[in-house]
């Protein structure tokens, strides 16, 4: 949603304009919103220009390769390919900055990560401040000292065959200074559009199986967030139409509805787009 509103606000002022200016502000325009695109282009497809002045886009389409975005820094996207159904937005309102919807905006969005890629973004700083905040204790073992004993580092993630995933993280013992190997693997199915079902997951602690009741419930836990339904509570409904582990690289297609209400589209005022140099 965040990429239709930066299109939205490139247009502002440019409604006179021909489609090639038009396609080349939006472009630069989202350009000066991401922290990397190895390539970009935007197309607005039949779009009179009255309908600009009204705030209405009937399509847009946008292809990007190599991106990294602001907000994940570290992360690099093979792909992405948008394509949005008519947009219509109170453009008074855009003009200071908000963005209020005059009915549902519906996306679709189809994107490709490799494992290159991901691994690199596994062993980011960020992920691992992610870990670290992280605080847990083994069976039988209790007081503060043991809640800051463990913590985990050293993800990594492999792609198999059948939609299947493996990954192996190390578990620090901060007294001893021992490592032992965690190893995650499962298959990924979607329920009803929704939500990601665990496939025979097996967990492995120092090559040893986890006790049944261990696995029971993480089961239990990830399936329980593991649902795009949760989007819903923020106005978007989201539905996977969709997804393949093929050739080391996970492709992913999902359909979205943002609805006029939805708190993800209050946001500040997107940088001015400026054409680039010819």
């Amino acid at each position: 949603m965040e990429l239709i509103t930066i299109i939205l606000s490139a247009l502002l002022g440019v409604a006179g304009s021909g489609g090639v200016v038009v396609d080349t502000l939006a472009e630069a325009a989202l350009r000066n919103q991401l922290a990397e695109a190895e390539t970009l282009q935007v197309r607005i497809d039949n779009v009179p220009n009255y309908q600009l002045a009204s705030g209405r886009i009937e399509h847009t389409w946008i292809a990007a390769r190599g991106v990294e975005t602001r907000q994940l820094p570290g992360l690099r996207i093979d792909s992405i390919d948008i394509e949005t159904d008519a947009v219509d937005v109170d453009l008074g309102r855009l003009q200071q900055g908000t963005l209020v919807l005059d009915e549902p905006a519906q996306t679709a969005l189809r994107l490709r990560l490799n494992d290159d890629d991901l691994n690199a973004f596994l062993q980011s700083p960020l992920v691992q401040g992610w870990l670290d905040t992280l605080e847990f204790t083994l069976p039988g073992a209790a007081g503060q000292r043991e809640r800051n004993r463990y913590g985990l580092a050293n993800p990594s993630l492999e792609f198999l065959e059948g939609d299947r995933f493996r990954v192996v993280v190390d578990l620090q013992d901060r007294v001893t200074q021992e490592n032992i190997a965690i190893v995650v693997e499962l298959g990924l199915a979607i329920l009803n559009g929704h939500r990601f079902a665990l496939v025979d997951p097996t967990i492995t602690v120092d090559g040893e199986d986890t006790p049944p009741q261990l696995l029971e419930s993480f089961v239990q836990g990830a399936q329980e967030r593991l649902t795009l339904r949760r989007l819903e509570a923020l106005g978007v409904v989201a539905r996977v139409i969709d997804f393949k582990v093929r050739d080391n690289e996970l492709d992913v297609a999902i359909f979205a509805k943002i609805e006029p209400t939805s708190p993800l589209l209050i946001r500040q005022p997107a940088q001015e787009a400026v054409l680039p140099p010819p």
